[in-house]
């Protein structure tokens, strides 16, 4: 009696044993279907792959332009913001001072106000009160923040201007 209860515990071991490295065979087939690049199809661990779909090198194929652009697009706020600030001095100056005059020149309509406080400033002289309210103007649009968009807009065609020169010389 003993003998066949020592005989049927160690089949049911045995059944058990065997089951469960089915079991985990079943379960690594499917463990190693997830670790598959979806692109290339190559084998990288799970926690390599890149949204749980991509390799690396895949990933970053992928990302290459759109993560340039969102690097480029982030110099071009930093260096606003430190302009703007007063962290650091504007690259390109003489070409904000240029636009935004420009931008001065054209506008509409004249602010009434700054108009008399630059009339009063030349003491009468209309032709210097011209003058006093472009910079009038200009130092009023530095401390409302108006200049950042000519800023953004010089630094994205310096950027782009700098990036064709690039192109071009690795053509060559």
């Amino acid at each position: 009696m003993v003998l066949l209860g020592m005989l049927l515990s160690s089949m049911v071991g045995w059944i058990l044993i065997r089951s469960g490295k089915r079991a985990k065979r079943r379960s690594h087939t499917y463990q190693d279907q997830d670790d598959h690049c979806a692109s290339c199809g190559r084998w990288v661990p799970a926690h390599y792959l890149r949204e749980r779909r991509y390799c690396y090198a895949c990933s970053e194929k992928m990302r290459g332009p759109e993560k340039e652009k969102t690097l480029r697009e982030k110099r071009v706020r930093e260096s606003v913001r430190n302009a703007i600030t007063g962290r650091a001095p504007f690259p390109y100056q003489a070409e904000l001072d240029r636009r935004v005059f420009h931008f001065l020149v054209n506008e509409k309509e004249r602010d009434g106000a700054t108009m008399v406080q630059a009339l009063a400033e030349s003491d009468g002289d209309k032709e210097r009160a011209k003058a006093r309210y472009f910079r009038l103007r200009y130092k009023q649009m530095a401390e409302a923040g108006e200049l950042a968009r000519f800023m953004k807009e010089i630094l994205e065609e310096k950027e782009k201007l700098s990036y064709g020169q690039l192109a071009r010389c690795t053509d060559v």
